[in-house]
């Protein structure tokens, strides 16, 4: 296909400006992400998986890239809200290109293997494998990975609690493979009044007199995204219930079965900072048909289940715009020439592509154990205190994801300079874009909110202290040894914190709730990425996630920066290419370094 923009950058830079190599591959440039393949995927799957990525990361790296380019900036969603007769009708146009990458998309099983068997291997995908193609699809369209996500959640619950007439009639739709017989899907939930106080919902839902097992549902859905897809999952007041006990899940098509359009209107979309390509619109149902899913009391807690899925989404994306970032960053620096040399060799640049590299590394790492944990919950092979601790971790990796991939497209802009800040350029995009995935499914507040509601209800701080303190126990290699004591102290003071904290009023509790869940992820994140690097130790006898463990230790629980300005042991200088380029580093040479450190210090 030709590269246009490529073209453009040739003749405009020349040589001066360093441009991207010929025919990239999302996921064969990223060693780390085949790493977290063979990890948490089953061994039987490698080959095929190994195959289907490699041709899903040439694919957005090159024609989906190229189209979310032009979907951000020309070719946004736009509303038709009449036809020519004055008649309202509401369509939602998306480009060509777009179109097209809906087909590419849902076509590489990204929903429909969670459910249909992979014909070649003759079993379902678990979510890992759905996770793996939403974090390249990030790189490229993250905007376009939001419909993705409410399409996968709508088939969860048609899925869990749908008649089988529903199953057959839409989760088929939902699932498929096929552009031509795709159901898209969304999940509605926000109302101007509301927020994410679900509880104040208006819509509300009554039966329809003359059509049995038919529901009319008439408000106003005030940031419904995706609107125009085929299957919505809604929430509507059934009972005088108070708050969210009144609220029942409905199926919502856009289209009725008989063919004729629901009594749905567009008022109009949002004009967003980012995420073009998601339609968000101002959705007003008129006695819309609707399906009542399950029962009708427990409307919230279905869509809880629903927005689990969701939020592990969110995080899947905000680490996908991480890779991108780095990727970017990386590149312009070896490329980008400044008093004499290119800047990847200046300290205070290799510094900063550390910085990110780590974080970016210890993110995706956590992420995707918190993922392998929820395939096991999925499955019921999972035990109670694995349950529970999903259900928690979800929201924390959420919570950390999202601020860290803002800081990451910052830090990406910063390396390019004035070119960072062009159009011409993903890196605003990038910037726009992770911009709102701290507020999709749940700002800081709300997750923080959310973890001292699974602590107080599940007594989720005693699993947690539990299972991580059997984690840091079970860690067993040399190296690792150095950070048992402190992961030891922190969880103890995460015992006391809590403690505190349910001893003080409503107030006081809240005001500390984010530098607790700061406190336990930190904890998350620095074992994860020690029991990886245990694990390439043992296989392959690779000591750099060690390294990556060491700098996160550093940024994470160790003294401000500032008040290390007389450090000269920076192994973020030391192992930099290694680091970058994903290279071996010899365990026997890190374990004889520590050993000479500790003579010194005895000395």
């Amino acid at each position: 296909m030709r590269n246009i923009q490529r073209e453009i950058d040739e003749r405009q830079y020349g040589d001066n400006i360093p441009l991207p190599p010929e025919n990239p591959n999302f996921y064969l440039e990223d060693p780390n992400l085949q790493y977290l393949m063979r990890r948490y995927l089953p061994a039987s799957m490698h080959a095929w998986a190994e195959k289907e990525l490699t041709r899903f990361g040439a694919m957005v790296a090159g024609p989906i890239d190229e189209r979310a380019a032009y979907t951000d900036k020309e070719g946004k969603p736009r509303l038709v809200r009449y036809n020519r007769r004055g008649e309202d009708i509401s369509l939602i146009v998306k480009n060509d290109g777009y179109l097209q990458t809906v087909k590419d998309v849902y076509g590489a099983g990204i929903v429909g293997y969670l459910y249909r068997d992979i014909p070649e291997l003759g079993r379902k995908a678990p979510y890992v494998y759905s996770y793996l193609l939403g974090y390249l699809l990030s790189e490229s369209e993250p905007g376009f990975y939001c419909p993705v996500t409410l399409t996968m959640s709508a088939a969860h619950l048609v899925h869990r609690y749908g008649t089988e007439e529903q199953k057959a009639t839409y989760l088929t739709g939902l699932t498929s493979l096929d552009g031509d017989t795709l159901f898209e899907g969304a999940t509605w939930l926000t109302e101007r009044q509301g927020g994410s106080d679900v509880g104040a919902n208006l819509t509300v839902a009554e039966p329809d007199p003359e059509k049995e097992g038919v529901w009319r549902l008439t408000g106003e859905k005030f940031f419904a995204s995706n609107a125009g897809a085929m299957v919505a999952t809604v929430l509507a007041r059934v009972s005088d219930k108070p708050g969210t006990k009144g609220l029942g899940l409905f199926l919502v098509p856009w289209v009725k079965p008989d063919g004729t359009r629901n009594h749905i209107t567009v008022r109009r979309l949002k004009d967003k900072l980012g995420v073009n390509a998601v339609p968000s619109a101002e959705v007003i149902l008129e006695g819309a048909e609707g399906y009542l899913m399950g029962e009708a009391d427990k409307g919230f807690k279905y869509m809880a289940e629903a927005l689990n899925i969701s939020r592990i989404c969110n995080a899947v994306a905000s680490v996908g715009i991480m890779r991108r970032a780095f990727y970017e960053a990386l590149h312009y620096a070896r490329g980008r020439r400044a008093f004499g040399q290119p800047i990847i060799r200046y300290a205070m640049v290799k510094e900063t592509l550390a910085r990110m590299l780590t974080e970016l590394e210890v993110n995706t790492g956590s992420t995707f154990e918190m993922i392998h944990s929820f395939d096991r919950v999925n499955d019921g092979t999972a035990t109670a205190d694995e349950e529970i601790m999903t259900r928690m971790l979800i929201s924390l990796i959420k919570y950390r994801t999202g601020e860290v991939s803002k800081q990451l497209t910052h830090d990406a802009i910063e390396t390019l300079g004035g070119n960072g800040y062009i159009e011409e350029y993903v890196t605003p995009r990038l910037l726009r874009d992770a911009q709102v995935l701290t507020v999709w499914e749940g700002t800081a507040n709300i997750l923080a909110l959310d973890l001292w509601r699974v602590i107080t209800k599940f007594q989720a701080d005693d699993v947690f202290l539990r299972v991580m303190s059997r984690e840091v126990n079970a860690l067993s290699h040399p190296l690792s040894a150095p950070y048992k004591p402190l992961l030891q102290t922190t969880l103890e003071e995460i015992r006391e914190n809590v403690a505190f904290l349910k001893t003080q009023p409503e107030d006081i509790r809240t005001y500390h709730l984010k530098p607790l869940a700061d406190l336990m992820i930190d904890v998350y994140q620095l074992v994860c990425i020690l029991k990886e690097a245990e694990d390439q130790a043992a296989n392959d006898g690779n000591g750099r996630k060690f390294i990556v463990a060491e700098l996160f230790k550093r940024a994470h629980f160790d003294a401000a920066p500032k008040r290390r300005i007389q450090e000269t042991d920076l192994p973020d200088l030391t192992y930099f290419d290694a680091l970058v380029d994903y290279r071996p580093v010899p365990v026997a040479a890190l374990l004889e370094k520590m050993q000479q450190h500790q003579i010194q210090q005895v000395g």
